[in-house]
Parts: C-alpha cells; sequence; structure tokens
C-alpha cells in the first residue's frame, strides 16, 4: 500500500490473498499515515493501538510477502 502526499491510500489487489490480520495491518498501517506522515514512534503508537496483531502481519508479510506476489 502506499499513502501520497494529497491523502490517497493505495492498496494493492493482491491482499485479497493475505490472512485479513494482514489486510487490517496494511490499511491501518496506510490510514496512520493520514495522521503521521513518517514512521516515527508516534506513528508506530497508533498502528499498534489500532492493530493488536502488528508484529505478527509484519512477520506473516516479511516471510511470505513475496507468495502475494505469484499468479492466482
Amino acid at each position: 500500500g502506499s499513502c501520497t502526499l494529497k491523502d490517497n491510500v493505495n492498496l494493492n489487489w493482491r491482499l485479497i490473498k493475505a490472512p485479513m490480520f494482514v489486510t487490517d495491518y496494511v490499511i491501518v498501517h496506510q490510514l496512520a499515515h493520514l495522521i503521521e506522515t513518517n514512521h516515527t514512534p508516534r506513528f508506530w503508537n497508533i498502528v499498534r493501538t489500532q492493530t493488536p496483531t502488528m508484529e505478527k502481519a509484519k512477520a506473516w508479510l516479511k516471510e511470505n510477502g513475496q507468495l502475494l506476489e505469484q499468479e492466482i
């Protein structure tokens, strides 16, 4: 996902292949950029507060993110 300087949040369609807790994390991560642009401690606190499974989702993406790029 990404968040532009004009506050447009973009999500990759491949997220439909990820577990829901990962999709939730990516959405919250991008929405948090509307409040805090950079990955500051405040940013991570916002994401962590809204996504209790943040660490699990980050670990899943690190280990399995490449699977999202594969064709269905």
